[in-house]
């Protein structure tokens, strides 16, 4: 078999499975696939395309994904989930996220033992995983342009902690123009002024890392809106991602 097509394979172990790649770029029904469900995919120019082909089957071979209550962790999941992580660190030359091996996927919301409490996802550092329910993800995909992404919320998070750890050129970028934008945001009536807006969902006033969340989700799906009413902080935002695509 020629060298360009796909070959993989999977194993198991209960429900554990590891999609073994051996190429670089997709084959079309993964190239269909996720201009399909991935929108940034399109906006790419074909050299951009196969960097993006690349680091998503890098980052499928980089993790373990694990299948709970029995679900079957499907080559799309992985390919969803995986495109979704390269989209939000497309701009960065360290493209893997240093602090998380384990991909955990649930069905549904599930309920964690550590806070006792249903969860659509989470990432935990100190476990080294990522953990969503699929239903969650994929409605987070289905509608691009309400700002709700899960996958774009939790692989946001678990670029954060990555780089907190980080002394790489792209991490030290990244917390920079963070604590910058922050900065902006300490006087009261710039807080007032966004909050007036009413651009931005409630929860990213939760805390400051839910704030950089929602942030990554709004400026990923509704991008023209996001630099019309906050162009600041959409600016900001682009430094940090360091994103150079058309219509961003």
């Amino acid at each position: 078999m020629p060298l360009d097509y796909f070959k993989a394979f999977f194993y198991r172990r209960t429900n554990l499975y590891r999609f073994v790649l051996f190429s670089d770029k997709f084959t079309e029904r993964q190239r269909m696939l996720v201009a399909k469900e991935i929108p940034f995919y399109t906006k790419l120019n074909l050299k951009e395309k196969r960097v993006f082909e690349h680091r998503v089957l890098s980052f499928i071979n980089a993790h373990t994904f694990v299948g709970r209550e029995d679900l079957l962790v499907t080559e799309r999941m992985q390919l969803l989930i995986a495109a979704t992580a390269v989209m939000i660190t497309f701009g960065f030359r360290r493209y893997l996220l240093s602090r998380f091996e384990t991909i955990l996927v649930y069905p549904q919301h599930y309920f964690s033992n550590i806070t006792q409490q249903y969860h659509k996802g989470e990432a935990n550092p100190k476990y080294k995983t990522l953990v969503f329910s699929w239903e969650d993800f994929e409605e987070g995909i289905k509608i691009e342009d309400d700002n709700l992404n899960l996958g774009i919320h939790e692989l946001t998070h678990a670029l954060h902690f990555s780089f907190l750890t980080e002394s790489s050129y792209n991490a030290r970028m990244f917390l920079r123009h963070y604590k910058l934008l922050l900065a902006s945001l300490i006087d009261k009536d710039a807080q007032k002024r966004l909050i007036k807006i009413n651009y931005l969902r409630d929860y990213a006033f939760e805390n400051q890392y839910e704030f950089l969340s929602v942030l990554i989700e709004h400026f990923f799906e509704t991008p023209e809106e996001f630099r019309a009413k906050l162009p600041n902080i959409y600016n900001r935002v682009k430094l940090m991602l360091n994103i150079h695509v058309a219509d961003f």
